[in-house]
């Protein structure tokens, strides 16, 4: 996906040595000097205007793109105190819960992820989530410690889906469009503006120009790439979930050598 910034920083070479070089043809151009305080404030001021517009841009693209972030281990956490729980359940009921959830994760990082770039979810994981859901709800427990752990489950499985409901929202958030077309806007007007007042089209001018051009084009790619939580390259990665796979491993692996395991059917499902 950084190509796609290399052809913007290409797309703003050539414009600014296309546009340098047109409109220092006429003679005003030609005949003009650098003695004019009103045309240097000018300047300063588009260029502060394009910074503005990019630092805002950026911080909060970033405060989202954390918010969203933290979403994700909230979720992961969510799904973790979940599988925990589910084992205290009696061993059918323990099984079909994980076995849900196991199923879920893979499908969240696998697909889904990959559907979110488009802003959408997978359906199959939301399937397999309510499944979970369903089976939690249905469990009937044997003692006071069999419903606690029920409680624990429902309230864990609640969070869950609150934070993906909340991963939905970070996929669709964007900054305003307006915004962003002020930053093109001022990114234009840099490089026009030497070009408007009487830069000459000499080497070193049109060297610096093809320079500003550069970083103008691939400085709006980098601040457009950060708009989206959740697209490349910048995007955030499910690591939180696979960190929540081994955890399941963990809590597998405990459950097998604490006692009364047998009892309850809590093992590895594979």
């Amino acid at each position: 996906m950084f190509g796609v910034g290399i052809v913007c920083a290409l797309v703003g070479a050539a414009a600014a040595f296309a546009l340098t070089w047109a409109l220092s043809r006429s003679e005003a151009s030609k005949k003009s000097h650098l003695e004019a305080p009103a045309l240097a404030f000018v300047g300063s001021a588009t260029l502060a205007l394009f910074v503005l517009t990019a630092a805002f841009l950026v911080a909060s693209s970033w405060q989202q793109r954390n918010a969203a972030s933290d979403h994700t281990y909230q979720e992961a956490r969510g799904l973790e105190s979940a599988y925990a729980a589910a084992g205290a359940l009696p061993g059918a009921q323990s099984q079909g819960v994980r076995q849900q959830l196991r199923l879920y994760v893979p499908e969240v990082t696998g697909p889904e992820w990959a559907l979110m770039r488009r802003q959408e979810l997978s359906p199959k994981a939301s399937r397999v989530l309510d499944r979970a859901r369903l089976l939690a709800a249905r469990a009937q427990g044997e003692n006071e410690e069999d419903k606690a752990a029920k409680e624990t489950l429902g309230t864990a499985l609640d969070s869950v889906t609150t934070a993906r409901n909340q991963r939905s929202s970070d996929m669709r958030w964007s900054v305003p469009d307006p915004i962003f077309y002020a930053l093109i806007a001022t990114a234009v007007l840099v490089v026009l503006f030497p070009a408007l007042v009487g830069i000459n089209a000499g080497p070193r001018h049109m060297l610096v120009m093809i320079l500003l051009g550069t970083v103008l084009g691939f400085g709006v790619y980098l601040v457009s790439s950060l708009q989206h939580s959740f697209a490349p390259p910048l995007g955030i990665e499910p690591d939180a979930y696979r960190q929540t796979l081994t955890r399941f491993d963990e809590l597998d692996q405990s459950a097998a050598h604490a006692p009364g395991s047998q009892r309850r059917g809590v093992g590895h499902l594979g």
